[in-house]
């Protein structure tokens, strides 16, 4: 943080906007988003006139804009009048393909007024040495966070600390393109500039508004926007490096990329999409991982959050894995709790590291790591606990070689059998870490749940509630489940 700024006063600030906007009755609390990025881009206009750090992140101003302090008394329509006439001329001057470019702010005296002050506090607590102040991006995305958790914004958004972990499992390898094919607001691009600002960046998002939240991370945060595409990654797998559609029956040639992270879509397609890739399926995340695969550069990376699913379903989700194994290093599973999603989704998840190598190393076996804790509760109030597993999982993945010697030579020393029938040593004392070889992956169907090469058995989970307490329960979330759907169906009709 900047000034000596922490995380607890950037989230006390936001939450105190939007208690006092009433932000969460909204129907469309994304807009607040777009607001408040707009209103920041016309600040730090201003500010490029007299600070030459920034000067090259904006462009020439014609004639010099004065900023109005939002504790100004000021008339609220006079207020607006100014600040739609400045983002007017902001959006005049910048670039095709800006987010600014259609910038168009709502007559709105008290947002306006509230804004301005956020804004205005954000700038007085930045450090303007250097560039694109941080804390402006800190701010957008600490309003995401905080809508996410209301559960009915339709948001997907990883947890903070998640996010920049899974971008540290690429540390020690030679990168320059990341492409995340599912960006959404931007959340993992935006941790990828925060870590390592020297990699070219890229993304698809299909969604206007989510695309347009992604590019202005980017811009807040010192990265460039350019990359970010409105598309249908999809949609366009067909379209080679010249621009052009590849005729059927014909092999595009695909953009490759270093490095590919991204959190694949869970749904059903059309059915007269299920054969654009070699496994035919109707299940968005498998023609996702197909598509991750076609994409990634020799000696290249992926990490992809998958559903649980993904990992044992037989079928397609068979068929998808078998590929992986054959053709592609897999390096390791992370297992996710359940409820890590809250409130998006409370369904389990885990993470699926492979790598691209000119010849697959059969004696590597996979590194599994369960995590349990995650920092906070794992429930929709997900609140703090100071208990993080992902620091001791990050040392686990760097030592995972030194770690799979060991398995190894305890397995030689004394074999036992999991649950599962599979070898395991007969005593291994990392509790949140263990290895499975690629043939006893094959031997099971190539399942790559964690779970299933554990090396001891699973306690039985003690049910302690009544039949009649849980049926309550299913039957209330049902009910809040069909709001949240109607909701969201409210939402998108508005955005048509």
């Amino acid at each position: 943080m900047e000034k000596n700024t922490t995380k607890t006063e950037v989230r006390e600030k936001i939450q105190e906007l939007l208690k006092t906007l009433k932000a969460e009755q909204e129907k469309k609390p994304l807009r607040l988003v777009e607001q408040l990025g707009y209103l920041m881009y016309v600040r730090l206009f201003i500010e490029s006139q007299k600070r030459a750090s920034l000067q090259e992140s904006f462009p020439f101003a014609g004639f010099p804009m004065e900023w109005t302090p939002g504790d100004e008394e000021v008339e609220d329509g006079q207020r607006i009048w100014q600040l739609q006439y400045q983002v007017q001329y902001c959006s005049s001057m910048v670039e095709p393909g800006h987010f600014m470019e259609t910038a168009k702010l709502e007559e709105n005296g008290l947002w306006m007024r509230e804004l301005c002050k956020l804004i205005d506090w954000t700038a007085d607590h930045c450090d303007w040495e250097e560039g694109m102040p941080h804390l402006f991006g800190v701010m957008l995305e600490e309003m995401l966070r905080q809508m996410y958790a209301w559960g009915t914004t339709g948001l997907f958004l990883m947890p903070e600390n998640l996010t920049e972990a899974l971008i540290r499992l690429a540390d020690g390898r030679k990168i320059e393109k990341v492409w995340n094919p599912a960006t959404r607001t931007g959340g993992f691009l935006a941790a990828a500039h925060r870590q390592y600002p020297q990699w070219q960046l890229y993304g698809c998002e299909e969604e206007k508004n989510q695309w347009q939240i992604a590019r202005m991370l980017q811009f807040y945060h010192g990265g460039g926007m350019e990359g970010i595409r409105r598309d249908d990654p999809l949609e366009t797998d067909r379209i080679d490096k010249t621009g052009e559609r590849t005729p059927e029956g014909e092999v595009p040639t695909y953009e490759e990329y270093d490095l590919i992270v991204t959190n694949p879509p869970v749904g059903e397609l059309p059915i007269e999409d299920q054969e654009r890739y070699w496994i035919s399926t109707r299940k968005a995340q498998l023609q996702y991982m197909q598509m991750l695969m076609n994409h990634v550069k020799k000696q290249g990376m992926v990490i992809a959050v998958v559903n649980e699913g993904t990992l044992f379903m037989y079928d397609a989700e068979q068929k998808v894995r078998q590929y992986l194994l054959n053709d592609y290093q897999i390096q390791g599973v992370i297992s996710l709790p359940a409820g890590a999603f809250l409130p998006y989704t409370g369904s389990k998840a885990s993470v699926l590291i492979f790598t691209r190598e000119e010849e697959i190393d059969r004696e590597q076996p996979v590194w599994f790591y369960e995590i349990q804790n995650l920092g906070y509760s794992l429930d929709r109030r997900q609140e703090r606990t100071g208990v993080d597993d992902i620091p001791a999982m990050l040392a686990s993945w760097e030592n995972r070689k030194e770690l799979a010697d060991q398995w190894k030579h305890q397995l030689e020393e004394a074999a036992a059998q999991n649950q599962w029938e599979n070898p395991v040593p007969a005593h291994w004392e990392e509790k949140s870490c263990w290895f499975a070889s690629l043939d006893t992956i094959a031997k099971n169907d190539n399942n790559l749940s964690a779970g299933r090469y554990k090396p001891w058995k699973e306690q039985e989970t003690v049910v302690t509630e009544s039949p009649a307490q849980l049926l309550k329960e299913l039957a209330d979330l049902e009910t809040d489940t069909m709001k949240k759907v109607q909701e969201l169906m409210e939402m998108a009709r508005d955005y048509e």
